[in-house]
């Protein structure tokens, strides 16, 4: 809840609210998927496996997830916790 309610503040200060429809919030999030997948497209089934060896990858990796997790949150916010 706490996650939600800082965005939900975040995108009010930003006047975001009126661009954050669940269609729009569930294209936003399907990009940062994307974006997530190409780091382990071209890898092996055993590199994947080890991304996190590498500093460059494994911060690319975080910053993704984190990307993907927020869209979720707000989301799931914006559908379920009216």
């Amino acid at each position: 809840d706490a996650l939600a309610n800082a965005l939900a503040n975040f995108a009010l200060a930003r006047n975001w609210d009126q661009y954050h429809s669940p269609k729009n919030l569930v294209m936003a999030l399907t990009g940062e998927v994307g974006e997530l997948s190409e780091i382990f497209q071209w890898l092996s089934e055993d590199s994947s496996k080890f991304v996190a060896s590498n500093p460059d990858t494994a911060a690319a990796v975080r910053e993704e997830l984190a990307d993907v997790t927020l869209y979720l949150v707000r989301r799931w916010k914006l559908e379920f916790l009216k």
